[in-house]
């Protein structure tokens, strides 16, 4: 049945009424003929929903919900033991949260009995994500399981439609993998090379990498990574990694069964790492290389992080954490991070890139307390603070080995201590350190003594294993007497065809002075990485100032004809000690070595770059002195070898080849990431106007506070680590409520220079305007509002198909802004073409990119069933004003300019509604002149509001209509409005449902005993459609017959007064017997029914 025009016949005797008639039309057929009605087909047919979130109390519902998904939201809310893998394939998108009501402390995902699959297999361009984020969604728990793992991410086929994705935002997963897992490496997550894996919280504690030997569920060669194993791409964004190991056990380490475990207490990854936030603390390694397989250079530590190919690390903290092993000297080390393999190439091995992060009191038994680098590997040190981190041997924070390039920027070293050799910096027999122009690490305060020769906390070595730690080489701290070098030292080259050197620089990068002279001098047998009596050996020299002093730059060169190594010490300004430590990019402080390098020790080449800093604001064009939040930059650098006589610029680490194309999207875009550097295509792929004037070049997308913005006030840049040249700026994203520039902006970094920024182009032509004040670059301000159309009677009902037009203030209209209507899907504006909707919400508008001022909002058609304003005065108003705050949300107001519209609701009068019924003899057909009867009288009621609910019986009120046939119009009491005799029209009916019986019928018929039903709602205001009440059947054209009164003529014989009114008792009993054989038919029938 149509909603809203139905008249329906009370059904419940239907059938029997029907064949009452039909007896009764045999009998009488000629005193009553029949009425027709013509059926009408029901199209009304309403689509099911289906529910987006599903809840789940077990693994079957939990398989089902997912394999019947494509995408979806999933409430775990109880225990989850699964039986078997659960694979999400072809591309669906899959989430799985905790019902908080049902899981006070954690929704747990088990096993059903024990087993070493992994719960979870993401394939097939697949998502699968953990967590929703918040607290109460965060509560999923995989935890306490010696075998299986969490989820399996991509697949070894490597192929790119294989690729899956995983997300944890939050959970526990604590306590896996505490026995031999068979399943292997990586408890929580292994991923392969086509998959993606981004934790963005959650607690991964106490769980545990064997170094065991044996086959694994999914035949890879362990090689540790106690929460995750990976060959793909990892993103840590945040979470608490705590008390995670590898090793055999906690005890001991890997030995003969599995030489080739690397370590990696925590993370295990020979893919791409990249550590923009997160907690590492108290994670172990007990990796070591056994049996002289040190000579193959296998690595061996990395108490939360073993990693090769591609590590950033942008933030985070890593601390407390543990490299245990020291059965050897080679190859073993890195407290918290080991990078690369030394069995492999440069190719495997790829770069490390440090942006950032807290390095505290972490702790290697070997070398690198904080971070080892081994051979054949290429490190970036750009920015960071490493504070409190010891080793056993060499490096107090980080150690790079032979064949290794590291690249360190700005950095500044004091308060740092060794125990023989380079308190602050220290150089092996083969180790070289090139300084660029002024570049270098700022040395200052450091100490090397015997005396910091001890353990961790400060204990004389007096035997080899001081509890349960085995340290080794006892006694060592009473040889070489006083050691050398307080701030550096650089060994004798030992080796035949050995060299080393160190460019001594007097300039640091701060721009101020300092002076370096001799303090101490290792002996030509002395190499400082091993703990005998020549190793340790200096010459003797008073210290500290028993030797030359350096007041330009020299290259130390120890071989040859200077037969002995260098000890140094600096003297500097209390100004230029503070100005380093206030203006550098890396800080190490308070680490300590056993042996050399108190702060960073190298056996490879070690480049000192001078890298600077560019700064800018970003403001309002309205009020220059406000900083503006929230915009993003593309920050563009050349790298190109100095094509056109131009020097290379960008980061250090852009000359490594690390770098890969852009991503090109079908429209010829690119999608730069932020914080990550990528090269732009030069070729014709690239059409998009905003990039192709930056073709070849490399980009980078910086963010407002984000990873490379070392600037915390809002609206206020500062980005790092850039090398002399040229580059570019152009705004990515503008703030909130402000256009975004076109400009293309451009700066020079010149050594000692003050950056200029200057504006390169403007709107396509070349310019080169400097900036007023050289750092504030201007938006311009605009504004939005947002609307929706309401039911003016309950101003709450949201009304559909509504459209308007903009006007400026003085009622003209606005190019481009004739016809706004309601977007619902993709919906989205721009600066050139700002008058679409951009609110993708159903029956709600919003405009955004206004320039400011005052604007009329003109309806210009009403949603269906409503009436569209009369009159031009009938607008409303709004202002975009610079100094409002909340102009992205400008307020309406009536035309008056003072009225507010409520809640930017604007209201709409329901269209009335009308219905016109005929009233005509059964005998005659249509509903002409000669059809239709005069002087029906008939009663209305309401019966339903417009919103379908009963009217109480009490509450209804009925109205009483009559005929009216008058030629010069009907009075307000008849309510017909038609003038014709026989037509009734009803004007200005609400929206309801009402019911119509006659009251009256014409003089000599019948008085119909059907009630009637009909609705007004905003599909039908017109005349309504006419129903039987309860049926199914429409009233064809709304015309209502009656039958005429009349009495078949007997013969009979005789005179005197007969009529045909003495026939009446003989046609009634006729009637009556003929109902009462149609009952009779009836009750058989009904009877029959129940028995059959």
């Amino acid at each position: 049945m149509k909603h809203g025009s139905s008249i329906q016949n009370n059904g419940g005797g239907y059938r029997f009424v029907a064949s009452l008639l039909a007896v009764v039309a045999l009998i009488v057929a000629s005193l009553i003929p029949p009425s027709v009605h013509v059926a009408k087909a029901d199209d009304d047919a309403s689509a099911a929903s289906v529910t987006p979130t599903v809840s789940v109390s077990d693994y079957t519902g939990l398989a089902n919900a997912i394999n019947g998904s494509q995408s979806a939201v999933i409430a775990i809310t109880g225990k989850i033991a699964f039986t078997g893998q659960i694979t999400l394939n072809q591309g669906k998108k899959i989430t799985l949260v905790s019902d908080a009501s049902a899981c006070s402390t954690a929704c747990e995902l088990t096993y059903a009995s024990g087993n070493d699959f992994s719960l979870f297999n993401v394939i097939g361009d697949s998502s699968l994500t953990f967590g929703g984020g918040t607290e109460d969604t965060n509560k999923l728990s995989f935890s306490n399981h010696s075998n299986g793992r969490l989820v399996q991410v991509g697949s070894a086929s490597d192929k790119a439609s294989d690729k899956g994705t995983v997300t944890i935002n939050g959970g526990t997963y604590n306590k896996n993998g505490r026995d031999s897992n068979t399943t292997g490496d990586g408890n929580i997550a292994y991923v392969f090379k086509n998959g993606n894996l981004t934790i963005n919280g959650g607690d991964f504690k106490n769980n545990y990498a064997s170094a065991a030997s044996g086959s694994t569920t999914i035949g890879v060669t362990r090689s540790g990574g106690a929460v995750v194993r990976s060959s793909g791409s990892v993103t840590i964004n945040g979470g608490t990694f705590y008390q995670n190991y590898t090793g055999q056990n906690y005890t001991g380490q890997n030995g003969e069964d599995n030489v080739t475990f690397h370590g990696g207490g925590a993370i295990w990854s020979e893919g791409t790492l990249i550590v923009n936030g997160g907690l590492f603390s108290a994670n172990k390694s007990y990796a070591a290389n056994v049996n002289s397989e040190y000579k193959i250079k296998r690595p061996a530590g990395g108490g939360a992080i073993w990693a090769a190919g591609r590590l950033v690390v942008n933030g985070g903290t890593f601390q407390d954490n543990w490299q245990m092993g020291n059965k050897d000297l080679y190859g073993t080390g890195g407290g918290a991070i080991y990078f690369g393999d030394g069995t492999q190439n440069e190719d495997y091995n790829g770069t490390m890139i440090i942006n950032g992060g807290t390095f505290d009191s972490n702790r290697s038994m070997q070398d690198g307390g904080a971070i080892f680098v081994t051979w054949n590997c290429t490190a970036v040190f750009q920015q960071g603070t490493f504070v409190n981190n010891w080793s056993n041997r060499l490096g107090g924070a980080v150690y790079t080995e032979e064949d290794s390039t590291s690249y360190v920027t700005n950095a500044v070293a004091y308060e740092n201590y060794a125990g023989h050799f380079g308190g602050g910096l220290w150089l092996c027999p083969s180790g070289k350190g090139v300084t660029s122009k002024h570049g270098g690490m700022a040395l200052f305060a450091n100490e090397a003594n015997v005396k910091y020769d001890r353990t961790e906390t400060g204990a004389e070595i007096r035997q080899d294993t001081i509890d349960n730690k085995d340290y080794g080489y006892s006694g060592s701290q009473d040889r070489g007497v006083t050691g050398a070098g307080d701030d550096f030292s650089i060994m004798y080259p030992s080796k035949s065809g050995q060299t080393n050197y160190f460019q001594l620089s007097v300039e640091w990068f701060t721009g101020d002075t300092i002076t370096w002279h001799d303090d101490g001098q290792p002996t030509s047998k002395a190499n400082g990485y091993l703990y005998t009596a020549d190793a340790l050996s200096v010459n003797a020299m008073s210290r500290p100032d028993g030797g030359v002093g350096y007041t330009s730059d020299t290259t130390l060169d120890p071989g040859g004809s200077n037969d002995f190594g260098y000890g140094l010490k600096v003297t500097a300004s209390v100004r230029a000690q503070q100005n380093a430590i206030n203006q550098a990019f890396i800080t190490f402080t308070k680490n300590t070595a056993r042996l050399s390098g108190g702060a960073f020790g190298s056996n490879g080449v070690v480049t000192f770059t001078k890298v600077y800093d560019v700064n800018w604001n970003k403001v309002s064009s309205a009020d220059t002195g406000k900083k503006l939040a929230g915009s993003e930059w593309l920050l563009v650098a050349r790298n190109d070898d100095g094509i056109d006589g131009e020097v290379k610029s960008g980061p250090a680490h852009l000359d490594f080849g690390l770098v890969g194309k852009c991503d090109i999207t079908d429209s010829g875009s690119i999608t730069p990431k932020k914080g990550e550097w990528c090269q732009v295509p030069n070729d014709a792929s690239v059409t998009d106007g905003y990039y192709s004037e930056f073709k070849g070049k490399y980009v980078t997308v910086v963010e407002d506070n984000g990873l490379l913005d070392q600037n915390n006030n809002p609206g206020e840049f500062k980005v790092k680590d850039l090398r002399e040249g040229k580059y570019w700026l152009k705004e990515y994203q503008a703030p909130n409520g402000y256009m975004q520039s076109g400009k293309t902006y451009t700066f020079d970094i010149v050594d000692n220079e003050q950056s200029t920024i200057s504006i390169s182009v403007d709107d396509g032509k070349t310019t080169g305007t400097v900036l007023s004040d050289n750092v504030s670059i201007t938006n311009t301000p605009y504004g939005g509002v947002s609307w929706s159309k309401v039911d003016s009677t309950d101003g709450m009902t949201v009304l559909s198909g509504s459209e308007w037009k903009l006007q400026d203030a003085n009622g003209n209209d606005i190019q481009g802004a004739g016809n706004i209507t309601d977007c619902t899907d993709k919906c989205s504006a721009s600066q050139d073409n700002p008058y679409q909707d951009v609110d993708s919400a159903k029956d709600s508008f919003k405009l955004t990119y206004l320039p400011l001022g005052t604007y009329r909002l003109v309806e210009t058609k009403a949603p269906k069933g409503y009436n569209l304003p009369d009159g031009t005065q009938v607008y409303y108003t709004f202002t975009i004003d610079k100094d409002d705050d909340d102009r992205m949300n400008a307020k309406l107001c009536k035309a008056d300019g003072v009225t507010e519209v409520t809640e930017n609701k604007v209201p709409n009068d329901r269209t009335k509604g009308s219905v016109i019924w005929y009233k005509t003899d059964s005998t005659k057909e249509g509903k002409g002149d000669d059809a239709r009867l005069k002087g029906s009288e008939w009663s209305l009621t309401q019966t339903k509001d417009w919103k379908g609910s009963n009217i109480a019986t009490d509450k209804r009120t009925a109205i009483a209509v009559t005929d009216c046939f008058n030629d010069t119009g009907c009075s307000a009491a008849s309510k017909d409005q038609a003038k014709e005799a026989g037509k009734f029209q009803l004007k200005n009916l609400d929206w309801g449902t009402y019911e119509l019986v006659e009251t009256k019928a014409p003089a000599g018929f019948h008085k119909s005993e059907t009630t009637y039903t009909f609705v007004i709602d905003k599909d039908y205001t017109g005349p309504a459609e006419i129903q039987i009440k309860n049926g199914t059947d429409s009233v064809t054209g709304n015309i209502i017959t009656n039958t005429p009164i009349t009495v078949n003529s007997l013969p009979f014989t005789g005179t005197g007064s007969q009529t045909p009114r003495m026939f009446l008792p003989y046609v009634l009993g006729t009637v009556g017997a003929g109902l009462a054989v149609g009952l009779g038919l009836h009750v058989a029938r009904r009877r029959m029914a129940r028995q059959g």
